[in-house]
């Protein structure tokens, strides 16, 4: 799939040096140089095969993100170990706007109504329509007392074990905020500290915004320009096609770049009459007409939206394989592939890993037990399925029964005081049997911080996990290579809510 890639263009050379360049200055930033000295020192020629990906920097993601870097450094290192060279990257959206609450949030499983609480910081109001780069970092009180905020949930139900694993985290949080300038690179300096420093992956990570102050990839997008046409009207046919409505479509005259306001807004742009393009600044109102003919003047104060993104690193970098998320950027991707052979930009293989984490936090395991309390079962009950469901359902209608017969009883003999108060328990237990599936249905169905995933089997043994799984997991092929795979982290995958237990909360016995 990959070794039969043609050799690079000497402009694509010009450009993976640079990007090493911007990679060195993140990873002086982060502290964590020494950790990939040798891939940053290493040479590039045209028969290097390129492994990209990119992420938005944010606080503390869900596990899928992590996967992305540790299936690169995998591949890489395959593809070395074959005898050919190969560079690793993940750059940071660091420029992206703040209306995704994941960049600066994040939710940790919890017993509780909602299944979840809610971990981070709030950016709020006008603020967020900046880009993430412009945000200051939380005071040093506001830090501290988020954190502390954390342990304490943890405080209440984990082991010592589990303690010792969080005060691990909390030191690395601690050094990433003390090193980093705002709160996206807090985020980013933890994201590199835990894969490079500790995992010992060799993938070198990169601001986007550095590739724009440098100017990188500035002839990829006068390359869109020239076609800005075409290209609007491929994307809107992509969408229409696949039905891809949530990408969404485009006007005719919308250039597929962002114009940054001192402000710190992003500015959407319209082809008035070219080569000028205005737009108006969502935070200060500011107006804007841009020549485009100055747009490699213009480039450090730009930045592409995630469609054109994915063409010009690809064409800019000759990406020979691109490790996508599960969600929105197969969807993006789709659409930029489509462009991409329509506009003659290079295409790379897209990879993808789905697959959900199953393991025993300590929220998941208070789930359990009020389960196991409220329909009188044991927790090896819940590693077989139809044996839960089976249980489950036989002690919902025993309750209805029950209640039916003491309801029939109640009207017969008149309120007698003790069937009065067993019908008011049974009530209770039939409520107690409902909520309790609820809350464990929150509980596991929830894609959590990999927070979660850390404290519970402490952060230097998930890679193990992880490759224990690819071991007998098996790549597809369609419109880009997957790997269905789920890992279970401590090799016991509990089942304590399924579509078929969903069914009794319905308030009638199945």
């Amino acid at each position: 799939m990959l070794t039969a890639r043609a050799p690079l263009k000497g402009s694509q050379v010009e450009n993976v040096k640079r990007i090493k360049e911007i990679a060195e200055k993140f990873h002086r930033d982060a502290e964590t140089y020494e950790c990939v000295k040798r891939v940053l020192r290493s040479g590039v020629a045209e028969d290097v095969l390129v492994l990209e990906t990119g992420h938005q920097p944010n606080f503390m993601p869900y596990a899928g993100v992590w996967r992305k870097a540790f299936l690169l450094d995998l591949i890489a290192k395959k593809v070395a170990g074959g005898g050919r060279a190969c560079v690793a990257i993940f750059g940071f959206a660091d420029y992206n706007l703040c209306t995704a609450k994941w960049i600066y949030q994040n939710r940790l499983p919890s017993a509780t109504k909602d299944g979840f609480k809610t971990i981070g910081f709030k950016i709020s109001g006008k603020d967020r329509w900046k880009r993430f780069d412009c945000i200051a970092k939380p005071s040093e009180e506001e830090w501290a007392s988020e954190l502390e905020k954390i342990a304490a949930l943890y405080r209440k139900s984990c082991d010592d074990e589990g303690i010792k694993n969080l005060e691990a985290i909390k030191e690395l949080l601690w050094r990433c905020y003390e090193s980093a300038k705002n709160l996206s690179d807090v985020n980013a300096f933890f994201f590199s500290k835990v894969c490079n420093e500790l995992w010992g992956l060799e993938v070198l990570f990169f601001r986007y915004s550095d590739v724009q102050r440098a100017g990188i990839f500035a002839d990829e997008w006068e390359k869109i320009l020239l076609q800005l046409s075409k290209f609007n009207e491929v994307r809107n046919e992509i969408v229409r096609e696949k039905k891809l409505e949530d990408v969404g479509y485009c006007g005719e005259n919308s250039v597929p770049f962002w114009y940054h306001c001192s402000c710190g807004g992003k500015v959407p742009l319209l082809m008035d009459s070219p080569p000028l393009a205005c737009g108006k600044c969502p935070v200060c109102g500011e107006s804007y007409e841009l020549n485009l003919e100055s747009l490699k003047e213009l480039f450090g104060d730009m930045s592409p939206n995630a469609i054109t993104r994915n063409l010009v690193f690809s064409e800019g970098l000759g990406v020979a394989l691109f490790v996508s998320g599960a969600g929105g950027g197969l969807r993006y991707g789709l659409v930029s592939d489509g462009i991409s052979k329509e506009l003659g930009f290079n295409v790379p293989a897209t990879l993808v890993w789905r697959g959900r984490d199953y393991y025993l936090g300590a929220a998941h395991r208070a789930a359990l037990n009020e389960l196991a309390r409220a329909f009188e079962l044991s927790l090896d009950d819940f590693l077989d399925e139809a044996s839960l469901v089976l249980k489950a359902a036989h002690k919902r209608e025993t309750l209805a029964n029950e209640i039916k017969s003491l309801e029939r009883r109640l009207h017969a003999e008149g309120g007698k005081s003790d069937v009065m108060k067993r019908l008011k328990k049974c009530r209770g237990q039939y409520i107690s049997t409902d909520t309790q599936i609820r809350v464990a249905g929150r509980v596991f169905s929830l894609t959590p911080s990999i927070l979660d995933i850390f404290v519970s089997v402490g952060a230097e043994n998930v890679p193990k996990y992880w490759e224990a799984a690819l071991s007998n997991a098996n790549v597809t092929k369609n419109e880009f290579y997957s790997i269905e795979k789920d890992v279970v982290y401590g090799g016991r995958k509990y089942c304590p809510f399924t579509e078929a237990c969903s069914a009794f909360t319905s308030g009638t016995s199945k």
